[in-house]
C-alpha cells in the first residue's frame, strides 16, 4: 500500500473515534400544520341530459301531443256534432271539439312519455390529508425551519454532532 494514503486514512480513523455526538434541545418559535391536496376517486352525479333544441321548422309543431289534440278533437266535434239540434248542436260541436283536443293531447302525453334522459357525470374529489408540520426552531441563537412528520411540541431534540480539526 502506498505510505502516503496510510497515514491520512489512519488520521481519518483516530479523528472518528474521537468525534462525540450528543443530545440537546432547541425552542420551538412556531410549528403549524402543512395540508397537501390529493384527488381521490370521483363523486358520480346524476345531470340531466340536454336534448339539442330545433330551431323552427315542423319539428316544433308535429310532436304527439299536438297530434293527440287534433285527433281528439276532430273525434269530440264528431261525437258533440251527433248531440242536440239547431244551435245546440253547435254548441255541442264546439264543446266535444275542445274536449277532445285536451283529452287527446293528455292521453298522447302519457303514451308518448320518455324518461328524462340522464347522464353520469364524475366530478373529482379532493380531500386535504396532512402532510407534516413546518417548524420554526431557535438552537444558540440560530433560528432555522425544517417539515417535520409529527408535531413536536416546546421542544426539539436534537442530534449534535462534534469532531475534532486536525491541524
Amino acid at each position: 500500500m502506498n505510505k502516503n494514503i496510510v497515514f491520512p486514512l489512519l488520521m481519518l480513523a483516530a479523528g472518528a473515534a474521537n468525534a462525540a455526538s450528543y443530545t440537546d434541545y432547541a425552542t420551538v418559535v412556531k410549528s403549524e400544520p402543512v395540508y397537501e391536496q390529493i384527488q381521490s376517486g370521483c363523486n358520480n352525479v346524476a345531470t340531466a341530459a340536454q336534448n339539442p333544441t330545433s330551431i323552427g321548422g315542423l319539428q316544433d309543431v308535429m310532436t304527439a301531443e299536438n297530434g293527440g289534440a287534433v285527433l281528439g278533437g276532430l273525434i269530440g266535434g264528431l261525437a258533440g256534432h251527433q248531440v242536440g239540434g239547431g244551435r245546440g248542436k253547435t254548441v255541442a260541436t264546439v264543446v266535444g271539439a275542445i274536449g277532445g283536443a285536451m283529452a287527446g293531447r293528455q292521453i298522447a302525453q302519457n303514451v308518448g312519455a320518455k324518461p328524462t334522459p340522464v347522464a353520469q357525470e364524475c366530478r373529482p374529489v379532493i380531500q386535504k390529508q396532512l402532510a407534516g408540520y413546518s417548524v420554526t426552531y431557535d438552537y444558540r441563537g440560530h433560528r432555522d425551519t425544517v417539515t417535520l412528520p409529527a408535531n413536536p411540541g416546546k421542544r426539539l431534540e436534537m442530534r449534535v454532532s462534534a469532531e475534532p480539526v486536525a491541524r
